[in-house]
């Protein structure tokens, strides 16, 4: 990031209290309904455009764009609210227009850009730990919670670093943390999630289970259909309260068994993270509300092999 200007990366950027997107959809056969969707998700990269470039200008947003993007396209993850101030349908042009007023959370922004080397801070002292038990049909059983780091347990981590989180590495706590504690943590005891963020150094810890399945193996097309579960809740180790909670899945098909279970992880994990990125940037910036919980779009896969 040598190509910003020194005394910009000594500044600390001040946002706005909102900016406003507009995106343009076409309606593909005439289905306004998704149409509008990602009309609302192009709003708030263009919001997040605006408000990029008016913090640093149009000169220093042009000439970082590219690395600027991998912040942008994430856009979602850094809003703390939004209202339609115009949403249209238009019939004959066959497209669905929004006009947003989209409010982002500050300091999660700022957090970002430090990660990036934009600026030079301050940089927020929150962290997270993420621990998963995970239960993968391409790997052979674990003797230890600690033997192996889970692939749910890696994206989850890549996803919430590459949105500018601080993330505690396990390799940093599994001499002070028994297993049976993160067991009982990831069963529900939130006393124990607590105990595990006191000795990490975290004021939020995510724990859960993930689940990879073969459903289906098509012999005459030579594919593999695998299904990817995660269920995840993120706990407050200040006071023992449940910040947030999220069950999801993907299923992806592909030749490779190993390929398609690497795909689906990333795809639910990526998922998960945008839940749960705004809820961690809500609860530092607001305190603990009351904690949220969405269940998937379809029922997940049984856990019962866990």
């Amino acid at each position: 990031m040598a190509q910003f200007d020194g005394r910009f990366a000594l500044a600390q950027p001040i946002l706005k209290d909102s900016y406003e997107g507009t995106a343009r959809v076409a309606a593909k056969n005439e289905n306004y309904i998704v149409a509008r969707k990602k009309a609302v998700s192009l709003a708030m990269k263009d919001a997040m455009s605006l408000a990029f470039k008016d913090i640093m200008g149009e000169e220093e947003f042009a000439a970082n764009q590219r690395d600027l993007n991998n912040i942008i396209r994430r856009a979602s993850r850094y809003v703390k609210s939004y209202r339609y101030l115009r949403a249209l349908d238009d019939l004959e042009g066959k497209v669905g227009e929004v006009v947003l007023e989209v409010r982002f959370f500050p300091g999660a922004v700022n957090q970002a850009l430090a990660g990036m080397g934009v600026i030079a801070g301050p940089v927020s002292e929150h962290k997270v730990i993420v621990l998963m038990k995970e239960n993968s049909f391409t790997s052979a059983p674990l003797s230890s919670f600690w033997d192996v780091i889970p692939i749910s347990e890696t994206k989850l981590t890549k996803n919430f670093l590459e949105s500018g989180v601080e993330v505690v590495d396990r390799e940093q706590v599994r001499d002070a943390i028994s297993e049976s504690i993160v067991l009982s943590a990831i069963k529900g005891n939130v006393e124990d999630a607590r105990n595990i963020g006191l000795k990490a150094g975290a004021d939020i810890v995510i724990v859960g289970t993930a689940v990879s399945k073969l459903k289906k193996n098509n012999e005459e097309k030579g594919t593999k259909i695998v299904q990817v579960n995660i269920s995840v809740k993120a706990v407050s180790a200040l006071d023992s309260s449940l910040i947030a909670a999220k069950s999801d899945f993907a299923t992806v098909t592909n030749e490779y068994e190993l390929s398609a279970e690497l795909e689906a992880f990333d795809v639910t994990s990526h998922k998960l993270a945008d839940f749960l990125l705004p809820s961690f940037h809500r609860y530092w910036e607001e305190g603990v509300q009351t904690p949220t919980e969405k269940a998937p779009d379809a029922p997940p896969m049984s856990m019962t092999d866990m």
